[in-house]
């Protein structure tokens, strides 16, 4: 806000300083004498100038223009300007000329400070409601991707606990390591997803971190293929994206009763361009099988996408054969 008043006061003052050079100094005595500077400077027609320059900017722009009250202000700025001509030509400087001459030698001088200031009122309105309309949309976009991440941090969190239960009903050696892996997961979801970018080096530990608890709650039943590359960790990412596709390959796998299914993940990131791909088997023949929590879940990834990644990502997903494979790129 003081940036915007010493801005405005800037382009005021430098202005003044342009009207007196133009109408004080340049101009001729029409009268014919040889006047200095200070001596030409009709401090009546500036008492005259400047009240009505700024009765215009503080109330007749606001009150008016502003609602779109155009006519009624067309009417009103013009009257004032035409009256305050008359009375300078002849009741001030008393120059018994006709009213065109009047407002032909007289008028500008009236009418330059209120175009030119109304203008620059105008065009910082304009600015200001811009930005407003910006700080608007970033805060709606911060609200809006706060929902969707907590539609996503719950959910991995309760998938995990319900795994852990369920090892542990069954006497499982590895309840251990699940509950310190599930500890680890759960530390970085309540102490980094609430950050809008996070390191990508701690990403990455979430997602290794997460897929070895998968590999002690799967046994026998998914194979998982990890692959990375990674040319440089010296970059961050939005928290919580990768999980999510991650998660789905997991509960929409196929399963065999004799041999395991395949869950291929790849993630690749050189020069600072990030490619990640996962597929997983699915069972083709079930094809009414209720997805609608995975839509959902891809949904909210691909607006959570276009919030944090406008222009910088591409996504896709597809069937084929008998697999599912959802590809991601992001420009970090």
């Amino acid at each position: 806000m003081n940036h915007n008043r010493s801005f405005r006061f800037s382009i005021h003052l430098t202005f003044w300083v342009f009207y007196f050079f133009v109408v004080f100094y340049l101009m001729p005595d029409y009268f014919g004498r040889n006047l200095s500077f200070f001596q030409k400077i009709d401090f009546k027609l500036l008492l005259l100038v400047i009240p009505i320059t700024y009765f215009n900017e503080l109330y007749l722009l606001p009150v008016l223009f502003k609602k779109k009250k155009y006519l009624l202000y067309s009417l009103l700025i013009i009257s004032i300007l035409l009256l305050a001509t008359i009375i300078y030509c002849n009741y001030i400087i008393e120059c018994s000329c006709s009213f065109s001459f009047c407002l032909s030698q007289q008028l500008w001088k009236f009418l330059l400070p209120v175009i030119f200031l109304s203008l620059v009122w105008v065009l910082l309105s304009l600015f200001e409601k811009q930005k407003e309309l910006e700080k608007t949309q970033k805060d709606r976009l911060e609200i809006e991707l706060k929902f969707l991440k907590s539609q996503i941090n719950p959910h991995v969190l309760f998938n995990n606990l319900n795994t852990v239960y369920a090892q542990a009903i069954k006497g499982s050696d590895n309840v251990a390591d699940m509950i310190l892996m599930l500890s680890e997961n759960l530390k970085y979801i309540l102490y980094q997803s609430e950050e809008n970018f996070v390191p990508l080096k701690k990403d990455i530990d979430f997602i290794e971190n997460y897929l070895e608890f998968q590999k002690l709650r799967t046994q026998g039943i998914n194979n998982i293929i990890f692959k990375k590359n990674i040319d440089s960790y010296k970059h961050t990412i939005a928290p919580m994206l990768l999980i999510g596709l991650i998660e789905n390959a997991f509960k929409h796998s196929l399963y065999k009763e004799d041999e395991e299914s395949n869950i291929h993940i790849t993630l690749t990131v050189i020069n600072g361009k990030l490619d990640f791909e996962c597929q997983n088997e699915i069972d083709v023949e079930n094809g009414k099988r209720n997805t609608e929590g995975f839509q959902i879940g891809l949904k909210n990834l691909r607006k959570r996408l276009e919030i944090i990644y406008p222009k910088k990502h591409n996504f896709s997903t597809e069937k084929q054969n008998d697999s599912f494979i959802a590809k991601l790129e992001i420009i970090l």
